[in-house]
């Protein structure tokens, strides 16, 4: 991201949409008072006043550079509602800045905030990520909240089925070294690249309601990561009932264009096609990417917007590493196995060889080496449908197990959460952060993965701290390369992974067995 490496020279766009508004004046002095470098910060603002009744809400401070104010003034009569009007700012008053933020017309910042934004875009050490969340709360004119980070979550569908959303505020005192990943991004503070607001162009024909989830699942289609800031940098004013009215209030058409707003998301998440011309007008220009799929979104995001469910990884507000375009292409490969169950197999979609019958021995023999080495915490990398492993765990203290796939995560949780220390989550082998265990146990994973991958994941293992690695390997091993998601023998002590010989050889099988490898003595 060499070219993002300063902050000095970067610019920033800033869009504000101002409905009768008498915060917008102050909320605009605060920004650039506020700025480190003020003469790179340049706000496009839509003014949707009634003349003679608001003209406090346009009355700027002598400090606000004129010349940086881009704008346009509307009638609110003639207005058609928030994302009609962010639309027009980004489309008629943004030039060619770096960046772009999105925000409300009642906020203040803190000191800096320009350039800490910029760092904490940084930080997410991604060049496709956006940062958004819903700010701590500010009274006028200028009572601050206390510091929090606010991490946005599914809040609840509303009465035509769209996803909306809330906020969990957490301990200022226990935030993150760098920004979280999320699966939502909300309307009134986003933050990100040019790129991201060329790429997704904001929607006009969409109201207010479902804004945020269609942006939500934009961003992510077309391949932009949200994330979670992990400080305090703007502030925002919630109590906008008790001023002048909304457009709600002003507009007795408000109704009919929030119902064809909504009409318009139920199209563009299939809950229910539309062939009103006025419900689905430019819909392609304003679509999904094609960078990944709905599908992939809702199950990264742990929602099923058709059936309006919220799934448990979700309600948390927790989310993986935003998947990369490799590790995508896996877990397509093994979504598919998983639904389509290819090994016909009844007793367990991960196939014959995870059946109990077939792990017999392998579970006897585990536990005895988990007795005998002191073994009580175990990471289970690549864990399926768990309907063996557990008969070899019960007597440890914690049993991890991860994959890919969040509807066998669900699953597992469904039915072997209720044991005593025994977690499910979804996590990448290859590049997500494992927990620290006594052991890892990858059996039948790597035999599916290229070369680069499985070194990637012996790394990412040796990174745990855990003092054992238990991995198949097989007699008659070719370690030739393959694509993922395809199977081959493998050895590990063979070219090109070169591991020692194992200390120990558990019999799985006629043909294979779990090597057992001391990982803190091996690299």
């Amino acid at each position: 991201m060499a070219e993002f490496a300063g902050t000095k020279q970067l610019t920033i766009f800033v869009s504000v949409a101002s409905y009768r508004d008498p915060e917008t004046p102050p909320t605009l002095a605060d920004l650039y008072a506020k700025a480190s470098f003020p003469e790179r910060i340049f706000c496009g603002v839509l003014w949707q006043l009634v003349p003679g009744e608001d003209d406090d809400c346009r009355v700027l401070a002598e400090h606000v550079p004129q010349r940086q104010i881009r704008s346009r003034e509307v009638h609110p009569k003639d207005s058609l509602g928030a994302c009609w009007a962010r639309h027009r700012i980004l489309t008629e008053l943004r030039e060619d800045e770096a960046f772009v933020l999105q925000i409300d017309s009642h906020m203040r910042f803190v000191d800096g905030w320009d350039e800490k934004l910029l760092a904490m875009w940084r930080d997410c050490q991604s060049e496709r990520a956006v940062l958004s969340t819903y700010p701590v709360a500010y009274v006028p004119p200028d009572e601050l909240g206390a510091k929090a980070i606010t991490i946005l979550h599914p809040a609840q569908f509303n009465h035509r089925g769209i996803l909306t959303f809330k906020a969990r505020s957490d301990s200022y005192a226990l935030r993150t070294e760098r920004p979280t990943p999320n699966a939502f991004v909300c309307a009134g503070f986003l933050f990100g690249p040019k790129a991201a607001f060329d790429e997704v162009p904001y929607d006009p024909y969409l109201y207010f309601h479902g804004e945020e989830i269609s942006l939500s699942a934009r961003f992510w289609t077309h391949g932009w990561n949200p994330f979670t800031p992990n400080d305090v940098l703007i502030y925002h004013y919630y109590g906008r009932s008790e001023q002048r009215p909304r457009h709600w209030a002003d507009n007795p058409a408000w109704g009919n264009l929030d119902s064809r707003s909504l009409s318009r998301l139920r199209h563009l998440f299939g809950i229910e096609k539309s062939t009103d011309p006025g419900v689905i007008e430019a819909i392609d220009h304003y679509g999904l990417g094609q960078a990944r799929t709905l599908g992939e979104y809702q199950r990264y995001a742990d929602v099923d917007l058709i059936n309006q469910k919220i799934g448990p990884l979700s309600a948390a507000g927790r989310y993986p590493p935003h998947p990369q375009p490799q590790a995508l292409a896996l877990t397509r490969i093994f979504q598919q196995i998983y639904e389509t169950n290819v090994w016909a197999c009844v007793e367990s979609r991960s196939g014959p060889g995870a059946t109990r019958a077939a792990t017999r021995n392998v579970v006897r023999d585990l536990r005895a080496f988990f007795a005998q080495n002191s073994v009580l915490t175990v990471l289970d990398a690549g864990c399926g449908d768990a309907n063996w492993v557990c008969e070899a765990t019960a007597d440890l203290t914690h049993y991890f197990g991860v994959d890919l796939i969040p509807e066998m995560i669900h699953q597992n949780i469904r039915l072997h959460g209720h044991r005593p220390g025994h977690f499910f989550g979804v996590a990448d082998v290859c590049q997500d952060a494992l927990p620290k265990v006594d052991a890892i146990i990858c059996r039948h994973v790597l035999t599916h993965l290229p070369g680069a991958q499985i070194r990637r994941a012996l790394q990412n293992f040796k990174q745990t701290g855990a003092r054992w690695l238990l991995a198949t390997g097989y007699h008659d091993a070719e370690n030739s390369d393959t694509k993922p998601g395809f199977w081959r023998r493998i050895d590990l002590t063979r070219s090109p992974f070169d591991l020692p010989e194992p200390m120990l050889k558990i019999a799985d099988g006629n043909t294979c067995w779990l090597g057992v490898w001391r990982l803190d003595q091996h690299g």
